[in-house]
C-alpha cells in the first residue's frame, strides 16, 4: 500500500532547504561513504575463512547462547563449522552481538589459557580492524547496546540504492509540507528527535536480541505522523495505490494517521519474515504526531503555510457563489443572490466585489430602502487592487445617477475615492469628485491638502486641464493658506 500526499507545489517561495540538505546527505554517506563497503566486507569475510576463526568461534558463541539466550535457539543453527549457505550471516550474528563481542574482547569466552589463544587473539585483531573499516558496522543500530551515536547515525545509512530511492522520495514529499508547515529548524529538530526516538522504540521492541537496523525510514515515519497532527482536519489531497487500485482523493489530513499507524502494526504482527523495519516505523509515526502535538499546544507552526490550501478553496467557492449570485440579480432573483451575498460578506467584509454585488441588490429593490447604505459600504472599503477601484467607480457613477442630489458620501469616502481613482486612469473625474465636495462642504477636514495632492499628481500625469482647475478652486475656496501660495506658484509654472 501506498499513500502519498500531493496537494502543494514547490515553488521558489517555499523551496525546504532543510529537505534538501537531508537529501544530499543520505545520497553523499551512501555513495561516498557506504560506497565502498561491499569490497570491505568480501575482505573481511576472506580473512575470517582463511584463519578459520569459524572454527574457534562458531562452536562457542552457540554454547553461550545455550546458555546466555537460550530463546534464540534459531541462532545456533547458524553456528556451524562450513554451513556456506549462511556462513555470512553467521559472522554478522557474532558481529552484531554487542554483549557477546565484549565478553570475546574481554577474554572470558576464549580465555588465555585456552589452546592456540595467542594466534586466535592476534588473528582476532586483525580481522576486528578489517571490520572496522566497513563504514555500515559502524554506524548500524545494534539491538543489543544502547548506543547513542548509532542510533544517530544508522538514519543516514541505507542498504541498496532501491532503499535510498524510496526513502529519499518520501523525505522530498513530505519535507515540502512539513519543513513549511514548521520552518526549517524546527522541522530539523523533528526529523532528528524522530529518528532517535523510533531507534528506542526499535530497541525496546526488540528487547536486545541479536540483529541490526539501518535507514532513514524511522525519521521519514515521524514526519508522517508530524504532517498528519499538523494538517489536522484540513482536507488535504493525496495519492493512494493498493495492488491494482490508484486514485486521488481529498480528505482530511488527520485520517491518514490510523490508516499509516494501523498498517505498520498490521506488518509488525504478521510480516515478521520480511526484514522491514514495521517497529521503527510505527515508532516513528508515533512520536512525529505527538511532537506535533506539543509543536501545536505552543502554536509554534505556521498557520500562514498550513491554511493555504483552505483559503484557495475557500476563494474558488466564493467565486462560484459570487458569480451565481450575480446570475440571480441579472433575473432580479434578489432574496436568493442575498442569500449568497450575505454569508459571503460575513466571511469577507472587505471584498468590494460582494459589496458591489449586495449594492445591485439594494439597487433593483422596490423603493430602494438599502441603496444608500449599501452604496456607502461599498464606497467605504480600502480598495488597492485596479479592478476594486474601477469597481468602486462604477457604484459611484451609478449610484449618482440613480439618487442624484439625493446621494449621500461622507467627505472622507470621496476624498479616498478620489485618490485612488488617478491610478486607474480616471483622473479628470477624481477632480469633478473633489469639485462636488468643495461645492458641498468647503470645510471638510483634509479636503485642501487632498485637492492640493491630487493637482500635483493629475500634472505628473499629463492631465494639466483638470489640474489647473484644482489649483484655481484651492486659490478661490482658502486665499490665504499655504496650499493657495503653492497653487499660485503650480499655476504659474503652468
Amino acid at each position: 500500500m501506498l499513500i502519498m500526499p500531493l496537494h502543494r507545489a514547490l515553488t521558489r517561495a517555499n523551496v525546504p532547504w532543510v529537505t534538501l540538505g537531508l537529501v544530499l546527505v543520505n545520497v553523499f554517506v551512501f555513495v561516498a561513504l557506504q560506497g565502498g563497503d561491499d569490497a570491505r566486507y568480501a575482505s573481511a569475510m576472506a580473512f575470517y575463512a582463511e584463519h578459520h576463526l569459524d572454527a574457534r568461534e562458531f562452536p562457542l558463541y552457540a554454547a553461550w547462547l545455550e546458555r546466555e539466550r537460550p530463546a534464540q535457539a534459531d541462532m545456533r543453527s547458524l553456528m556451524t563449522e562450513g554451513n556456506a549457505v549462511e556462513y555470512p550471516e553467521g559472522i554478522a550474528r557474532i558481529q552484531a552481538d554487542a554483549r557477546f563481542l565484549a565478553e570475546l574482547d574481554a577474554d572470558r569466552i576464549v580465555t588465555p589459557d585456552a589452546d592456540g589463544y595467542a594466534q586466535w587473539k592476534v588473528d582476532r585483531d586483525v580481522f576486528d580492524g578489517e571490520w572496522n573499516r566497513i563504514f555500515t558496522e559502524r554506524w548500524k543500530l545494534r539491538f543489543s547496546e544502547l548506543a547513542p551515536s548509532r542510533m544517530l547515525g544508522a538514519m543516514f545509512l541505507h542498504a541498496s540504492f532501491g532503499h535510498l530511492i524510496g526513502n529519499m522520495l518520501f523525505l522530498a514529499v513530505l519535507g515540502l509540507l512539513v519543513e513549511g508547515a514548521l520552518g526549517p529548524w524546527l522541522f530539523l529538530a523533528v526529523y532528528l528527535l524522530g529518528g532517535i526516538g523510533s531507534a528506542l522504540v526499535s530497541l525496546a521492541w526488540h528487547g536486545g536480541d541479536v540483529g541490526a537496523a539501518l535507514g532513514a525510514s524511522g525519521a521519514i515515519a515521524s514526519l508522517m505522523g508530524a504532517y498528519c497532527v499538523l494538517w489536522g482536519t484540513r482536507k488535504v489531497r493525496f495519492f493512494w495505490w493498493f495492488l491494482v487500485a490508484f486514485d486521488y482523493v481529498k480528505a482530511p489530513a488527520l485520517v491518514l494517521l490510523p490508516v499509516w499507524l494501523g498498517w505498520e502494526l498490521v506488518n509488525l504482527i504478521w510480516n515478521r519474515g520480511a526484514h522491514i523495519g514495521f517497529d521503527a516505523h510505527a515508532g516513528g509515526i508515533a512520536i512525529g504526531a505527538l511532537l506535533a502535538l506539543g509543536i501545536r499546544a505552543l502554536g509554534w507552526e505556521r498557520r500562514d503555510f498550513l491554511d493555504e490550501e483552505t483559503r484557495a478553496d475557500e476563494a474558488a467557492e466564493a467565486r462560484i457563489a459570487l458569480a451565481r449570485a450575480d446570475e440571480h440579480i441579472g433575473r432580479l432573483e434578489l432574496p436568493a443572490a442575498r442569500a449568497l451575498l450575505e454569508p459571503l460578506a460575513a466571511r469577507a467584509p472587505n471584498d468590494v466585489a460582494i459589496a458591489a454585488s449586495l449594492y445591485r441588490c439594494a439597487r433593483y429593490e422596490r423603493g430602494r430602502p438599502g441603496i444608500d447604505a449599501a452604496a456607502r459600504t461599498a464606497l467605504a472599503l480600502a480598495a488597492t487592487a485596479a479592478r476594486d477601484v474601477r469597481m468602486q467607480k462604477d457604484v459611484y457613477d451609478d449610484y449618482l445617477r440613480v439618487r442624484g442630489a439625493a446621494a449621500v458620501v461622507p467627505a472622507s469616502i470621496t476624498l479616498a475615492l478620489a485618490s485612488r481613482w488617478v491610478a486607474v486612469g480616471a483622473g479628470a473625474d477624481a477632480a469633478s469628485l473633489l469639485a462636488r465636495v468643495l461645492e458641498r462642504s468647503p470645510s471638510a477636514p483634509g479636503l485642501e491638502a487632498a485637492c492640493l495632492a491630487l493637482a500635483r499628481a493629475l500634472r505628473e500625469r499629463g492631465e494639466k486641464t483638470p489640474a489647473a482647475g484644482l489649483l484655481e478652486a484651492i486659490v478661490r475656496t482658502w486665499p490665504s493658506s499655504a496650499g493657495a501660495d503653492k497653487a499660485r506658484i503650480l499655476l504659474a509654472d503652468a
